[in-house]
């Protein structure tokens, strides 16, 4: 008799949980914008560390602790790099990213810090040598702070990518900090 109840007891409380989720359930759409700081490197040339303004936008759902976001931002870089062998180098870059990330954190009364993790594609635009693309994880942390329907965010990710573009190996990666708004319906 205690295990009916105790079954019953649980899985009313699951249901409850299923039933109540979409009323819980935050949709969301925002903007960011921050600074993209990558270290490029080609080869032997290694490039000096350039930061370029990075902006996009983001569409996600946040239930409890846990949120999902689908992401598109973009950052215009210009290279400069030494070798011994070979006068200054400059490059033009143009990086472009799409992918998910979920971000898993504690929600607060109006604080919400979080750890993140997202998989999407890179592309990279290099001027005179063309454009190329590739998939690769990134990971970082941030807080948002949530004043009604608005939501005030900042996230500094790790991002880290290599590419091959005219049969030269181009490696990528950097800590980018975020920063942006989002509206909750």
């Amino acid at each position: 008799m205690i295990k009916k109840i105790i079954l019953s007891t649980v899985c009313g409380a699951l249901f409850m949980a299923v039933a109540s989720a979409p009323a819980q359930a935050q949709f969301y759409l925002g903007v960011r914008g921050g600074l993209s700081s990558q270290n490029a490197q080609m080869d032997e040339i290694k490039f000096d560390k350039n930061s370029a303004f990075l902006y996009g936008a983001q569409a996600g759902v946040k239930f409890l602790g846990l949120a999902v976001e689908g992401q598109f931002y973009r950052a215009d870089h210009d290279l400069l790099g030494e070798n011994p062998a070979m006068p200054e180098v400059e490059q033009e870059m143009s990086y472009y990213y799409l992918g998910v990330s979920g971000k898993l954190g504690i929600s607060l009364a109006i604080v919400y810090p979080y750890v993140t993790v997202g998989y999407g594609t890179y592309s990279v635009n290099l001027k005179d040598l063309g454009k190329k693309s590739d998939a690769a994880f990134n990971a970082g942390a941030g807080v948002e702070l949530t004043l009604g329907k608005i939501g005030i965010f900042g996230e500094l990710r790790y991002v880290d990518f290599d590419l091959d573009i005219e049969n030269m190996a181009w490696d990528f990666g950097g800590v980018d900090l975020h920063f942006g708004l989002n509206l909750r319906f």
